[in-house]
């Protein structure tokens, strides 16, 4: 497929934009994500909570922290990582003082091997595509433990969603129903059993991949 100078352009300009609402403009994260998926935002993050298994859960790029907080509420023994200070601050204000916060890389996790039940990653930042967070991911979960990892958001096929298709196409990207897909070839080198997640969502509907280390035989 050839790209064409404008995608390359927006594709460039978005990725800029995504840098700064993770950092120094993460006062701004909550009301641009609430607009680009017109209220649904913290229903679809905190949604990943179904698929959660285990008390001990590792978010990878927790943001804000509305999983955290979620999480926390349901009796659960979360732990969050981001590199973004920015968002450990927000996320910190969110929760309190009895989750913990790392500030750090999906792709040199600081803990130990196995400690974790379930990994889980809501709207992941491009370190989801690289093969070290997969291999990461699959070192600190406990055999029989799970990946949970919700990637996009495909919009309605409706005038609704026809700005969030339009950007989609402008930007060169791939549809979001392609994402679980183009990411198998990451998680199952990295061991890690892999089905397709999808679910709908008035009109949208969302995408990822539940992932399982297999138990010890």
């Amino acid at each position: 497929m050839v790209i064409s100078p404008l995608s390359k352009w927006t594709f460039a300009l978005l990725q800029a934009f995504f840098h700064w609402l993770y950092h120094g403009g993460a006062w701004a994260y909550n009301g641009v994500a609430a607009l680009a998926s017109m209220g649904r935002w913290t229903r679809w993050v905190t949604r990943a909570l179904d698929e959660v298994e285990g008390t001990w859960v590792l978010e990878l790029g927790h943001g804000p922290g509305h999983l955290l907080a979620a999480m926390a509420r349901q009796g659960l023994r979360p732990v969050g990582l981001d590199p973004s200070p920015a968002m450990g601050r927000r996320a910190r204000r969110r929760i309190g003082a009895s989750v913990p916060l790392v500030r750090g890389r999906a792709q040199a996790l600081p803990f130990r091997d196995e400690v974790f039940d379930t990994v889980v990653a809501t709207f992941p930042a491009p370190f989801i595509r690289d093969p070290r967070t997969w291999q990461e991911a699959a070192r600190v979960v406990r055999p029989g433990g799970r990946v949970v990892v919700l990637f996009a958001a495909q919009p309605p096929p409706s005038l609704v969603g026809l700005p969030w298709r339009w950007l989609y196409r402008l930007a060169g990207l791939r549809s979001p129903e392609g994402h679980p897909e183009a990411f198998l070839h990451l998680a199952r080198p990295a061991g890690l059993e892999v089905e397709p997640w999808m679910f709908p969502d008035g009109g949208w509907t969302l995408y990822g991949i539940l992932a399982r280390r297999p138990p010890r035989p």
